[in-house]
């Protein structure tokens, strides 16, 4: 028996199924839409470079580093909910974007998640420390193929079927135990990449461990 699941717009779209005997596709699990003029907008852009709608009319953030310099974006997209979750609670960071133009290695974004400053022996003026998730130089990406690009664990949910690239390096700045509560995650861009590095970021999503989970569309 062959199955012929559609999303709302009639597209096919592949199933997953749980360990229950479930199917479920990205459109089964909860999201929430962050549009890119509203508030929560802007709090997640944080004062960096503002990104824009696609110029091919594809769905999320468009960013296209124009000049030289530092210049970059920083998608802050975890902030305390009811309970402080720490570092080793993380099962799986995500992300479904699309890099437009490779010059090499810093022409990908990466994740990084801070933790709260302690006032003894902080790595920065306003975290403890933090853990950087990069790609590898060994990773083979194609111009223009939207990906999901994870870090630590493969998430249980992704975006239709795009293919999933790991976030095999890790950096660390500080201490960065298991233990320390988490102050905020984000998506970055490198400082460093060359002028005409073009990222498409569509979604943004965190699971841990004990199966809480939440996702985010960009739109615009």
């Amino acid at each position: 028996m062959v199955l012929h699941i559609t999303d709302q717009n009639g597209t096919p779209v592949s199933a997953k199924a749980t360990i229950n005997g479930d199917l479920l596709t990205i459109n089964d699990i909860p999201n929430n839409n962050i549009l890119l003029t509203s508030a929560s907008g802007i709090g997640v852009i944080g004062g960096e470079t503002t990104p824009t709608a696609d110029i091919n009319n594809r769905p999320g953030w468009f960013y296209k580093k124009t000049v030289e310099g530092t210049g970059k974006f920083n998608y802050y997209y975890y902030s305390q909910g009811s309970h402080a979750i720490t570092l080793g609670d993380i099962k799986s960071l995500i992300s479904n974007l699309t890099i437009d133009h490779w010059t090499d290695i810093q022409s990908a974004p990466f994740f990084v998640v801070y933790t709260k400053p302690t006032g003894v022996g902080d790595a920065g003026v306003w975290y403890h420390s933090k853990r950087a998730y990069v790609l590898e130089a060994t990773n083979k990406i194609l111009l223009g193929e939207s990906i999901n690009m994870y870090a630590i664990s493969e998430p249980n949910y992704t975006y239709n079927h795009d293919r999933l690239v790991k976030c095999g390096g890790i950096i660390t700045t500080g201490t960065a135990l298991d233990s320390e509560e988490i102050l905020t995650i984000t998506l970055h861009s490198d400082s460093g990449a060359a002028v005409n590095t073009q990222i498409l970021v569509n979604s943004l999503g965190i699971e841990l461990i004990d199966g809480t989970h939440t996702y985010f569309n960009l739109i615009t």
